[in-house]
């Protein structure tokens, strides 16, 4: 899962931590996470693998080769590359905790190291995944909007891996900076890396939502000067289109919203304790539903936004 509060638990001697500590290295929690990312990893890949095309198929790839909607298959592409890189991630930390008992004993046993290693490489790539979610959602509406020649994959390509290495590189400045493995014990400290995180989500989430709207509108009169008509078969095409549209949001707000409610209580919670029992179960609902989500993630991305390859 990518929850910025994993990173903190790389923080040796940190009190404040200690409970949450123990509760999210035991094996269940861990087991959970192993099997989620598994599950996305091989479906994503099982996805991915090239199935037979007839002739008549193959001809009409060829022709949709120059088909303007191309660039968003490669903006598919690297943001399933980044969903399984961070999936990667997940799976060997989930395995590390499994078998590694108290990892955090020790500020400079290999185990701390990778604890910080692995967590910022999940981050990493998540945040990827985020920027690239947000590109293929800009580059439907330039191209629906006819304006073509703003569509540039390097551009694209500097957005997502650019915002993330910053986004990410700032966070855990902040919070490794200058105390090392120890981590900074101030609040602020905290706040730069958790918002890193939870700012590109929620700006996905009010911003694909308008995108797509605006896009909708667009495809009625495409298809009408395109074909000179507009029948129920163009109707059934529209819908189509808007349905895809919704999965691809829906996908996003289900994987995501977890990690946003959980965001909300930890800056919430300061009058909130861990004996609270409600707040304890609620936290921990939420830690099972991001350690389920967030690595389904790439699954449900290669089926929303390529369809079933089966």
């Amino acid at each position: 899962m990518a929850s910025p509060e994993l990173v903190s638990f790389c923080c040796v001697g940190d009190d404040h931590l200690s409970g949450w500590v123990i509760n999210y290295q035991n094996p269940r929690y861990n087991v959970v996470c192993l099997a989620s990312s598994v599950f996305s990893i091989v479906g994503t890949i099982v996805q991915l693998l090239p199935k037979r095309v007839t002739a008549a198929e193959s001809m009409r790839l060829m022709r949709r080769s120059r088909d303007p909607f191309t660039s968003q298959k490669r903006i598919v592409m690297w943001l399933i590359v980044a969903d399984l890189l961070a999936c990667l991630g997940i799976f060997f930390r989930s395995m590390v905790w499994l078998a590694g008992g108290n990892l955090l004993s020790d500020s400079a046993s290999p185990a701390t190291l990778f604890c910080a290693f692995v967590g910022g490489w999940i981050q990493l790539f998540y945040i990827t995944t985020y920027f690239w979610t947000f590109c293929y959602a800009v580059d439907v509406f330039v191209i629906m909007k006819g304006f073509n020649g703003l569509s540039k994959l390097w551009v694209y390509h500097l957005i997502s891996w650019g915002m993330a290495v910053v986004l990410t590189g700032e966070g855990l400045t902040f919070l490794f900076y200058p105390s090392g493995l120890e981590c900074e014990e101030k609040k602020e400290h905290l706040v730069p890396y958790y918002l890193s995180t939870y700012i590109p989500i929620v700006l996905v989430m009010i911003l694909n939502p308008i995108l797509y709207i605006l896009s909708s509108r667009s495809v009625p009169s495409i298809l009408k000067s395109r074909r000179g008509k507009y029948t129920d078969i163009e109707r059934a095409i529209v819908q189509s289109v808007r349905l895809k549209f919704f999965n691809v949001v829906l996908v996003f707000f289900a994987c995501w919203i977890p990690n946003v409610l959980n965001g909300v209580l930890i800056f919430a919670g300061d009058n909130l304790t861990a004996q609270n029992f409600v707040y304890q179960a609620v936290v921990h609902i939420l830690w099972y539903m991001m350690a389920i989500l967030n690595p389904l993630q790439a699954f449900l991305n290669s089926l929303v936004y390529r369809g079933w390859q089966g």
